[in-house]
C-alpha cells in the first residue's frame, strides 16, 4: 500500500504573490458560476454526476480555499491525497487549468478561460472512473506520486531559496523570469 501512487504535489507562486492568488481565487468563483449555468442549461448533468455529489454538492471555491490554506503552511507547496475529500475536485480543476503538470508535480496556474462544456466534460470523465464497488478513482486522471516521493519533493522545494524556486517555476511554465 505504501508504494501506491495516490498523491499529487502542488507548487504555488512566489511568497506574497497576492495578485496571483487573488486572480486564482476569482477564477474558482467564476468556475462555480459557469458550473451553475451549465446545470441550468443541461438539467441531466446533475444526474450524470450524481456519484460525485454523494457527500456534498460539487463546487470549486471551497477546494480553492483549501488549497490556499494548505499552501499557506509553508508558502511553497503542498501535497494532496487523491482519496482526500478534495482529490476529486483537484482532478477537475487540473483539467480546467488551475494546475499545470510540470514533470512529476503540478504548478498552480490561473486558467485561460472557464468554459461550461469543458467543466462538463471533466466532470463526466471523473464520473466514468467509478468502479463496481461505486468508488471514484480520480488518481486515474492525474499524475500521482507515492506518499514518500511527494514528501521528498516537498522537502526539496521547501529548502530551495525562494527566488530560485520561483525562477525554476517560471522556466517550467514557459513564463518570463523577472529580474530584480
Amino acid at each position: 500500500m505504501a508504494t501506491q501512487r495516490l498523491w499529487v504535489l502542488v507548487e504555488g507562486p512566489g511568497p506574497g504573490d497576492s495578485e496571483f492568488l487573488g486572480r486564482w481565487l476569482l477564477a474558482a468563483v467564476e468556475a462555480d458560476r459557469v458550473l451553475m449555468d451549465q446545470f441550468r442549461t443541461k438539467p441531466t448533468l446533475k444526474q450524470q454526476i450524481s456519484r460525485i455529489e454523494i457527500a456534498h454538492e460539487f463546487s470549486f471555491s471551497p477546494a480553492a480555499t483549501k488549497c490556499l490554506e494548505l499552501l499557506m503552511k509553508n508558502l511553497t507547496c503542498f501535497s494532496l491525497s487523491m482519496f482526500d475529500e478534495w482529490g476529486e475536485v483537484f482532478t477537475v480543476m487540473a483539467e480546467l487549468g488551475f494546475f499545470c503538470l510540470t514533470g512529476d508535480r503540478y504548478q498552480m496556474t490561473v486558467p485561460q478561460a472557464i468554459i461550461g462544456s469543458k467543466i462538463e466534460a471533466a466532470l463526466l470523465r471523473l464520473a466514468a472512473t467509478e468502479d463496481q464497488q461505486y468508488y471514484l478513482h480520480p488518481e486515474q486522471l492525474v499524475t500521482c506520486l507515492g506518499k514518500q516521493d511527494a514528501q521528498n519533493w516537498q522537502l526539496r522545494l521547501e529548502h530551495l531559496p525562494w527566488m530560485q524556486r520561483v525562477a525554476d517555476r517560471a522556466l517550467l511554465l514557459g513564463e518570463p523570469i523577472l529580474q530584480e
